[in-house]
């Protein structure tokens, strides 16, 4: 028999709730298509999981085909450049961000502007969480936050994924993740992998073991024009999980996206599922 992955596990449950117990939405919406069309969707309110991350299994899903690179490399630009350059994005070779944006070629205030905000007198709030894991690991303040009130208008897109807090418990980290809203299809695949990586490269800087991630979610949406293609992939065949590797690390700030190797990675079809903006 073939061992599941834990995150096909997790994603067939998401899906199959918002199926069962989800509602349609109505009225006017701000998200649409690229033609236009307005991007109408089934949510549900209110989802929390909790992922193993303790051992060396990539958190891909295997019943479509899930990019590693792309993913990797946004999570580069946004918590180690700490940029909102979207042409800095596409040179490494990401273009996740090119839909938004704005003249000046950023998001505006937005992701890595605010990671790299000065945070209790440290040089960005990665550096903070850091510092505080290594020096005060039992602290309950150890956190990062994005949603910030007086910026909001000044960002190409208020952030999906906002806050995460981190916690040590008998040299073991955990990382806790909370997301406003969350497309099903596209944005939590590829949340979920960059966010396992990152804790790992924050537990290999710290000399910790990473455990679990408790993932929160207020709004957990299937889009109409992805709805009936992912209830037949999650319900279709998946395959034993691919490994993960993190080579070449000295230091979280010395990492490059291209020190993530994945391992025997089998999946089902490749499924294009358009993007709501």
């Amino acid at each position: 028999m073939i061992k599941k992955s834990k995150f096909d596990i997790i994603y067939q449950k998401i899906v199959n709730t918002i199926a069962e117990k989800g509602l349609w939405s109505e009225g006017k919406i701000r998200t649409k298509y690229v033609d236009g069309s307005p991007a109408h969707y089934k949510s549900y309110i209110g989802y929390q999981f909790r992922l193993d991350n303790s051992d060396d299994e990539a958190h891909l899903i295997t019943s479509r085909f899930a990019p590693s690179k792309a993913p990797i490399r946004e999570l580069y630009w946004i918590w180690i450049l700490q940029s909102n350059n979207v042409d800095e994005l596409n040179k490494i070779g990401c273009k996740f961000w090119n839909e938004w944006k704005q003249e000046d070629g950023t998001i505006g205030k937005a992701y890595g502007y605010q990671i790299a905000k000065k945070t209790f007198g440290y040089d960005s709030q990665l550096h903070y969480i850091i510092n505080e894991l290594k020096n005060n690991p039992n602290s309950r303040r150890i956190m990062t936050e994005i949603w910030i009130p007086e910026d909001l208008d000044k960002m190409a897109l208020t952030p999906c994924v906002h806050l995460t807090q981190w916690s040590v418990i008998n040299g073991k980290l955990y990382l806790e993740v909370r997301q406003r809203s969350c497309d099903v299809a596209l944005g939590l695949v590829a949340n979920v992998f960059q966010y396992s990586v990152l804790h790992k490269l924050v537990a290999l800087e710290c000399n910790l073991e990473p455990a679990e991630i408790i993932w929160n979610i207020h709004n957990v949406h299937i889009y109409d024009r992805h709805y009936d293609n992912l209830i037949k992939q999650v319900n279709g065949e998946t395959f034993a999980p691919a490994k993960l590797k993190i080579n070449n690390f000295t230091d979280i700030f010395s990492f490059k996206p291209d020190d993530v190797e994945i391992i025997d990675y089998k999946y089902g079809e490749k499924i294009d599922y358009e993007v709501a903006i």
